[in-house]
Formats: C-alpha cells, sequence, structure tokens
C-alpha cells in the first residue's frame, strides 16, 4: 500500500513538472510575425467593410453639409450608439473631416440650408480636428458635426467628376468572391459571360483612367508620335473609348474608332454623347474572331486582354498603314508574378469560351508580354521607343516598316 501511494505521489510530481515546462515553453518560430499577418489582414477587412457601409447607407451624401451623429443616424435610420463610433472610424481612415466649434448653430444653419437648397456642397467654416485619433479612444464627441472630407468629396460623391462609386462596386464585388474562395477551391473557377462582364467593368476602368491614368498616357503618347499626321485612330479592345475621344479632342482632323464587344460598345456610346467627341465612332465585334478594319495611322491598345497573343499581331500589322505606329500597354510578366495574390485572384474566375493562363492578366493563348515584343519584328513592326511607367505597366511604340 504504501508503494502504491508513493509511486503515486512520484508520478504526480512529475506530470506537474511536465506542465510546468510546457507552459513556459515558448514557439521556436516568432509569434510576432503571424499575428502582425492575422492583425493587418482583419483590419483591412474592417476598413473595407467601413468604407463599404457607408457607401451603401448613404453617409458621404448625407454629409455634403455638416450633421451630429446623433442626427445623421435619425436620417439614415441607424443606431444613435453606434454612429459616434461609426463616424469616428470614418474620420480616422480620412473620410470625414470633424468639427468641434459653433456645433449646434453650424448643425441648425445646414438643415435649414439643405431644405432651401438640397443638398448643398458648401464646405464648413469651423476649425477641423486632426485625423490623427487613436482607435482605441473613447468617443466622447457627442457634440461635434462631420463633414465629407476634400478625400470623399473628390472620389466618393455622385457629382464629383472623379467619382469612383462603380470602381468600389466592382472591388466590393472581388470582395465577395474571396468571401467564396472556400467553395471556389473545390469547385473551381467562376464561370462569367465575356459581354456582360465587360459591360459592367468598362464604367470601373473609365473612373480609374479619369484620375491621372488617361492624363498621363496621353501625354507620353503627344511625346513619341506626330499627331500632327495622324488621321485615322483605332482603340482597340477601347472598352469605354476615353483614349480616343482624348486623342480627337487633340486633333481636329482625327477620325478615331473603338472597337470592343458589342456590350461594351453600347456602353462607350455614352461617353461619346457625354463628350460631344462626334469625331469618334465605333466598331462592335470580337477581335479574336472579326476584322478590325484597315487604313489606320495609329492603332492604340491599353491593357487589352488580347495584348499578349501572338494570333493578334498580323491582324494589326495588317490594319496599319505604311508607316502607321502600334501602341501597346501591358502590365510585364515580372511585375505580376511578384504577386501571388494577384495571380490567385485573377484565376478565381474565368470566361466560358475562353481559358486563362496562369499568371494574372494572361490567357491560354497569351506570351510574355517582352516574347510578344520580340514577335512584332517578324510581322513588320519595328520597336522604337518602350517606356516602364510609375503603375508597374509597360509602354511600346513600333511602326510599320514602309
Amino acid at each position: 500500500m504504501g508503494n502504491e501511494v508513493k509511486g503515486s505521489t512520484e508520478n504526480k510530481i512529475e506530470n506537474e513538472t511536465e506542465t510546468s515546462v510546457d507552459l513556459m515553453q515558448k514557439p521556436e518560430v516568432d509569434a510576432a510575425r503571424f499575428f502582425k499577418l492575422v492583425d493587418s489582414s482583419v483590419r483591412g477587412l474592417r476598413e473595407c467593410r467601413l468604407i463599404a457601409a457607408a457607401f451603401e447607407l448613404g453617409v458621404f451624401e448625407a454629409l455634403k453639409v455638416p450633421l451630429s451623429a446623433g442626427v445623421l443616424a435619425e436620417k439614415l435610420g441607424c443606431d444613435p450608439v453606434l454612429m459616434p463610433h461609426f463616424c469616428e472610424a470614418l474620420h480616422s481612415l480620412g473620410f470625414l473631416d470633424r468639427f468641434e466649434e459653433g456645433t449646434h448653430e453650424e448643425e441648425e444653419k445646414a438643415q435649414m440650408q439643405e431644405k432651401s437648397e438640397g443638398e448643398s456642397e458648401g464646405r464648413y467654416e469651423g476649425k477641423p480636428s486632426d485625423h490623427g485619433v487613436n482607435p482605441d479612444h473613447e468617443v466622447k464627441n457627442h457634440g461635434a458635426v462631420y463633414l465629407v472630407s476634400e478625400l470623399s468629396a473628390t472620389y466618393l460623391l455622385e457629382s464629383s467628376p472623379f467619382s469612383q462609386k462603380h470602381y468600389l462596386a466592382e472591388r466590393l464585388r472581388n470582395v465577395e468572391l474571396w468571401v467564396r474562395l472556400p467553395q471556389i477551391m473545390k469547385r473551381g473557377p467562376e464561370i462569367v459571360e465575356k459581354g456582360p462582364f465587360f459591360g459592367e467593368v468598362v464604367q470601373c476602368m473609365a473612373e480609374n483612367a479619369r484620375c491621372g491614368l488617361l492624363q498621363e498616357t496621353v501625354k507620353v503618347v503627344l511625346e513619341n508620335v506626330d499627331f500632327t499626321k495622324v488621321k485615322k485612330l483605332l482603340d482597340l479592345g477601347g472598352g469605354h473609348g476615353l483614349y480616343a475621344i482624348a486623342f480627337a479632342k487633340l486633333n481636329e482632323n482625327l477620325q478615331a474608332f473603338v472597337f470592343d464587344l458589342p456590350p461594351v460598345t453600347q456602353k462607350t456610346k455614352d461617353f461619346i454623347e457625354k463628350y460631344g467627341a462626334s469625331r469618334v465612332d465605333i466598331i462592335p465585334g470580337d477581335f479574336f474572331n472579326d476584322e478590325i478594319g484597315s487604313g489606320y495611322d495609329v492603332i492604340f491598345s491599353s491593357f487589352n486582354p488580347g495584348g499578349k497573343v501572338p494570333s493578334l499581331i498580323p491582324k494589326i500589322s495588317k490594319a496599319l498603314t505604311p508607316g502607321g505606329v502600334f501602341v501597346t500597354r501591358q502590365i510585364p510578366d515580372e511585375n505580376m508574378k511578384s504577386s501571388p495574390l494577384l495571380s490567385l485572384d485573377w484565376n478565381l474566375w474565368t470566361f466560358e469560351d475562353v481559358k486563362k493562363g496562369g499568371s494574372g492578366y494572361s490567357f491560354e493563348n497569351s506570351v510574355p508580354f517582352s516574347e510578344y515584343i520580340e514577335m512584332l519584328d517578324s510581322h513588320g513592326l519595328e520597336v522604337f521607343r518602350v517606356l516602364d511607367m510609375n503603375d508597374g505597366s509597360r509602354i511600346v511604340f513600333a511602326w510599320k516598316v514602309a
């Protein structure tokens, strides 16, 4: 009996010692990296859903005039307890300005102004607080009023010429795609129809282009091509047609054409009408199967899905006049491969009748962009300028040998 008790006691002490050792043992891999990755990912998700919710609820449109969180909550039918925290979170990201002086007077004035003038876009002249808000601080600014910041007024108000509402909607659709990632990993990429897809995304691409990409690209092209001699231009896979419209505006003797899928060119018509571009026309079709026309002095192609497909090169060369210039802009493969997440994103969905390539923005019949450029020469297109742009893309200029 004594030996049994002694043995039991020794085992208990031994187990306690092992437990103590296990408890005090740290992982060999530093935990800081793991927690940083997870926490930054969750933070990004929170910020994304915050912006999406604010846009969906109409917060930015409502705050074209200064309102307190309480009045805003009542106006939008939201919870009055959550709204101050919601506004502070948007303020911390720079999407809202916060004013703490003359609150009640300004709020009453804003409400009267809204009734008499509609959704006024006048700016509040009070003193804004800093955006450097501690995210963990207690919200005590119940008397403060909020107003759209210059950032959100520029990019999130519908009335702004630089509104990114379609871009935001497209980004949110992409987020929903990632929400379904486990299911997609099991059943394979989601299938989408080309026409409807590009018809929807063309608005997003147009909004992006208006924020610097269009202006930069047109400037670079004009610096490398003598547009005084250009009479006929083709924007191949041109989507919204803003590039063709801009080129036509800069040369009164230029006739420009935008070639794209029929559902897309229906949207192109809207942009042509919006900007009064009478010398820009559309050519509906599928450039993989249909003729693209002829007699062009310039064929321009920017981020064209077929921009790395060799089978299109003979068609492009044939459509150019002798001495004509082919301008193409794409993301080089080496830049795409540096982002495995982007490549995964590209492969989460595909078109019904077109298979994609492994890397981002490539298709089954695509070749690396550098290889594509080397192929131009074999079809009478001589490269005379290659420029790397700030966004990671590359613009290549080639003229058709007479």
